[in-house]
């Protein structure tokens, strides 16, 4: 199977106050067409319990060419582009009504066994899946690591909420879009729709961790870099261009 589909309408609550997309939507529909996915190779949220097997998400790249807005119907598209040692590559495009790209975006995944850990994904899940080349990105298959910067403002506290938390017991992936924003200042989160962006994930956060995120700004992009506080090491970095 090349590609799996589904169709979307953009409801109230996909929409900023100008009745356009949120980039956190575009995430959302995203982990919900890839466990959709995954549920029919029998390595998804459906069969999890029986099998023990989740995919955890490395990275995101995502660019909007256009802003959908309020009432339209988006056709979302995904496959697998290709496999590189433990690692699986999974594109997405998101089609207007016309059939236009208006969205696209790269992901990199890792499969896990619940008690095992990290795994080498089975071949009965390639046979399903196939695989198709195709990407919106010149760099396909690559997903480098955003470096981490080395000047920062004064850090923006956050302690991990229960609303946050997800199936498994961590800080679910849509919300670190969430904390970034507040981490960043209010002039440039007011004045900016970034139309492209990246969330490269490290190691899990869970309930009441407490974080400490830097921002850092440039000319062409703005990074957010999220650590627990006792931690010592970064936990995730959420790049804007």
């Amino acid at each position: 199977m090349s590609f799996f589909e589904y169709k979307f309408k953009v409801k109230a609550s996909n929409v900023n106050s100008e009745l356009n997309i949120k980039n956190r939507t575009i995430l959302e529909w995203m982990e919900d067409i890839g466990s959709m996915h995954s549920d029919m190779a029998e390595c998804g949220l459906a069969t999890v319990k029986d099998n023990r097997l989740s995919w955890i998400i490395i990275q995101w790249r995502v660019k909007l060419y256009r802003r959908v807005q309020y009432g339209e119907i988006i056709t979302v598209r995904t496959w697998i582009s290709g496999y590189k040692k433990k690692y699986t590559f999974r594109e997405f495009s998101f089609l207007d009504e016309e059939g236009n790209l208006v969205a696209a975006a790269s992901s990199k995944w890792v499969l896990t066994h619940l008690e095992k850990g990290l795994i080498d994904t089975p071949d009965r899940i390639f046979e399903y899946y196939g695989e198709n080349h195709e990407s919106y990105f010149a760099e396909d298959c690559k997903m480098e690591r955003i470096k981490d910067p080395k000047d920062y403002s004064k850090p923006y506290d956050f302690t991990v909420p229960c609303t946050m938390i997800d199936l498994n017991g961590h800080m679910n992936n849509i919300y670190y879009l969430d904390v970034a924003y507040q981490a960043m200042p209010h002039e440039v989160f007011a004045n900016g729709l970034f139309d492209e962006f990246e969330i490269m994930y490290r190691k899990e956060l869970k309930l009441n961790d407490r974080l400490k995120c830097y921002y850092h700004g440039a000319d062409d992009e703005h990074i957010i870099t999220i650590q627990e506080e006792n931690s010592g090491g970064v936990n995730a970095i959420v790049r804007f261009k």
